[in-house]
């Protein structure tokens, strides 16, 4: 018989982005005078690439980055990380010259990024003699996007185009939270989907994950001040359940919407572009904040902003890359169990999921 209603077919059907009133703050006047005149958070999100898709920028700037991109060939013979002792930051150099971003910035770290400087140095050092591709510098490219988005809205006089290129931060946070209403961590399977054994490792890794975040943003609500409407409320995360729900869509409350972007506008600029680039991969904004939880080192934003509601070191939540790579990837998983791996699919997608959740990982380090 043929099914009508599968877990895939159901993920599709409900691609729907925030839509009413909110009482989401920081909003740029443009974004609330466009919210004003039509009435949905969608109006003022940018027409960008989608996300999910290439975010390689396209610029003319004279750059190592774009050089590379255009001609993909090894133009450099020495790498080098020098600190710059007045900015107090880590420049990664080809041949003496400090590289540059693809919008023309250098590729300067803060002080506290010295283990991400070298790794990026070490990705120039390492490429091969031969025709490059760009995925081969996916350290390079995260880092990249940090330095550039950390440089354009922090101007003064912000450079419109500059920033189509590379995007508001405001409409990121805004695209990042949309992904909690298509969460793959809340969207469970029938109960006899591949014989049951699908939903049973499903509830087994997404229930104690939704309870975690349930409690983590609570916490965070209740110690940052009134985000929540009564002293006595707490955050409920909603899923949605195949076996009785059926086909509809799913959606996170105002009240929910609110209180996460509140979280997101306190990450540093190296903690968000991390967590774009995990939720991307994982089309999972639980997985996104997961790798950063397991993977950010500064004890101060440890203790206020990823482990909170967690009271010492040892009780710290963490996941592991490979078992996060498991909770957003669980039913292509059971699939290729099932059926086999498909050449030059299934086995790429691995490397991606890898090599892009590492980055991300490094970045937020």
């Amino acid at each position: 018989m043929l099914r009508v209603a599968t877990r895939s077919s159901i993920r599709t059907v409900i691609k729907s982005g925030i839509r009413g009133p909110s009482l989401i703050s920081k909003f740029s006047s443009s974004c609330i005078n466009k919210l004003a005149r039509e009435g949905t958070l969608n109006s003022f999100i940018p027409d960008i690439k989608p996300l999910g898709q290439d975010k390689t920028i396209e610029s003319n700037v004279k750059s190592e980055t774009n050089r590379l991109s255009k001609t993909l060939n090894k133009f450099w013979e020495k790498v080098d990380v020098k600190f710059n002792e007045n900015l107090r930051h880590y420049e990664v150099q080809l041949d003496g010259k400090t590289l540059k971003t693809p919008l023309g910035f250098p590729l300067s770290l803060p002080e506290t990024k010295k283990q991400l400087a070298n790794l990026v140095a070490h990705e120039w050092a390492h490429l091969p003699d031969l025709k490059v591709k760009t995925h081969s510098l996916p350290l390079t490219s995260i880092t990249a996007r940090a330095v550039d988005l950390r440089n354009i809205n922090e101007q003064k006089d912000k450079n419109a185009d500059m920033i189509a290129k590379v995007g508001n931060l405001e409409d990121i946070k805004i695209n990042l939270i949309r992904y909690l209403d298509t969460d793959t961590c809340l969207i469970f399977t029938t109960h006899d989907e591949y014989k049951g054994n699908l939903r049973k490792r499903q509830d087994e890794l997404y229930i104690p994950l939704i309870k975690e975040y349930e409690d983590f943003f609570t916490k965070y609500a209740k110690s940052v001040g009134n985000l929540l409407p009564n002293e006595t409320d707490k955050i409920e995360l909603q899923y949605l359940d195949c076996e009785t729900d059926g086909l509809r869509g799913n959606k996170q409350s105002i009240t929910t919407q609110n209180v996460v972007l509140h979280w997101l506008n306190q990450l540093p600029i190296y903690d968000l572009i991390a967590l774009e680039k995990a939720i991307l991969t994982s089309k999972s904004f639980l997985c996104g904040v997961t790798l950063l939880r397991s993977n950010v080192s500064d004890e101060y934003n440890l203790k206020t902003l990823y482990q909170l509601n967690r009271s010492n070191v040892d009780d710290y939540y963490h996941k592991t890359i490979q078992e996060i790579v498991e909770m957003g990837n669980l039913e292509t998983i059971f699939q290729t169990e099932e059926w086999g791996e498909v050449e030059d699919t299934h086995d790429v997608d691995k490397v991606d999921w890898l090599r892009n959740l590492a980055s991300a990982a490094l970045l937020c380090h």
